[in-house]
């Protein structure tokens, strides 16, 4: 993931370019292939670049139409576009194709087409800070299931923006207090509220919401919502079925568009191995080649636990390479010193045998990782069964889990 950082004083003060480059610097390590600024009166956007697919290669962030303070129109944007088709044409049929290919002016030009409706017109993953000086407005958005991060605070004076909590916590004047209920409900493992964050004044901007920020009132609301009234009827299995393949097979080939061999994290589940198996049919099809995707397995010492020869033989059967890593030999990092390089909520203990799959698809060259999480909690009989909860409208507890 890129790193997006950012401010704007609405009480007029010219924005500093100081201050901006301490933020950036502060995710750095989100962009080591480059750093990117922006200041233009009152607002500064930074960037910190992470090339993954091929168009970014060609991408300079934070990306600006025009250079004039009030005519133009700037974007800093974390993610990436996989309706990029749909959305060319889209973009084309209303007077305002691309001059490039890349996923920033896919979404600045759909800014430019639809407003403050255009995140309802992108499928990806994606959070972004759009400045517009035409309107003398920032316009910001996250994706439907919150997978790029955004943080933000707002004082009346000023509102800052990050990928992380760290540039906003080394901001002039930040006072850090605790938020308790939010600490609880960690220790609980069952975050509830989708806004909150570890630090009182410091907040998210829930999935599937934008936010606009002019003269100076902040406005938040959804611009995607489940339709309960909406259903689709077939009359066989094999039809649903086969509805079913069409859009999985879409998802996994529009993510394996990279610039390095995509990683797929695989277990002995059905998430992953439904993954692998799509991406072979693909192979077969000759959309992709055996060689943008290794399959990494991690290896268990307990023969319980062990799925190292149901790997092989899922890998094998699709001539996918794949490669393990002894879970054994993870380190496990102390949660003390994950709280205090981050600043925020560790992830649990349990997880860190998954970095040592990530670590070890990185050194290979891999910056595109695949893996089935949330596949369980969509298609087993547990208490967070997710198809159950759509199907009966518990949405208060569905968007719990996002």
């Amino acid at each position: 993931m890129s790193g997006i950082t950012g401010f704007c004083n609405v009480d007029g003060r010219p924005a500093e370019r100081a201050l901006l480059a301490r933020m950036v610097q502060a995710i750095a390590h989100r962009g080591p292939d480059g750093m990117g600024h922006w200041v233009a009166g009152p607002v500064a956007l930074g960037h910190a670049m992470f090339h993954t697919t091929p168009e970014s290669l060609r991408e300079t962030q934070p990306l600006c139409m025009e250079s004039t303070e009030r005519g133009g129109v700037c974007i800093t944007l974390d993610g990436r576009v996989d309706n990029r088709r749909e959305l060319r044409a889209a973009l084309a049929s209303k007077g305002c194709a691309p001059r490039t290919d890349t996923d920033a002016e896919l979404v600045l030009r759909a800014y430019e087409c639809w407003g403050e409706d255009c995140a309802s017109h992108i499928i990806g993953d994606f959070a972004f800070a759009l400045w517009d000086g035409r309107q003398r407005k920032l316009f910001c958005a996250r994706d439907l299931l919150g997978v790029r991060p955004f943080y933000y605070r707002y004082d009346g004076r000023a509102f800052i923006f990050s990928s992380e909590l760290r540039p906003l916590l080394e901001t002039p004047g930040f006072q850090r207090r605790l938020n308790r209920g939010m600490l609880g409900e960690y220790l609980c493992n069952s975050i509830a509220r989708r806004d909150e964050t570890l630090y009182q004044d410091i907040l998210r901007l829930p999935p599937a919401h934008r936010l606009t920020l002019e003269d100076g009132v902040l406005r938040i609301s959804r611009y995607f919502d489940f339709d309960p009234g909406k259903s689709i009827r077939y009359g066989s299995d094999e039809e649903y079925a086969e509805h079913f393949f069409e859009i999985f097979r879409e998802a996994v080939r529009c993510r394996l568009r990279s610039q390095t061999p995509v990683a797929l994290w695989l277990s002995g589940g059905l998430d992953s191995c439904s993954i692998l198996g799509v991406a072979g049919h693909l192979v077969e099809q000759g959309e992709i080649t055996d060689r943008q995707l290794t399959a990494y397995t991690l290896a268990f010492s307990h023969p319980d636990a062990d799925e190292r020869a149901y790997v092989s033989d899922a890998a094998g059967m699709w001539r996918f390479s794949a490669c393990s890593v002894d879970s054994d030999g993870v380190p496990v990092e102390p949660l003390a010193d994950d709280i205090e390089r981050n600043q925020d909520l560790p992830d649990f203990p349990n997880l860190s045998p998954w970095k040592g799959l990530c670590n070890k698809a990185s050194q290979c060259g891999s910056r595109v990782n695949l893996w089935g999480l949330g596949g369980d909690e969509w298609l087993t009989g547990d208490e967070t069964h997710c198809a159950d909860m759509l199907r009966g409208l518990r949405f208060p507890a569905l968007l719990s889990l996002v």
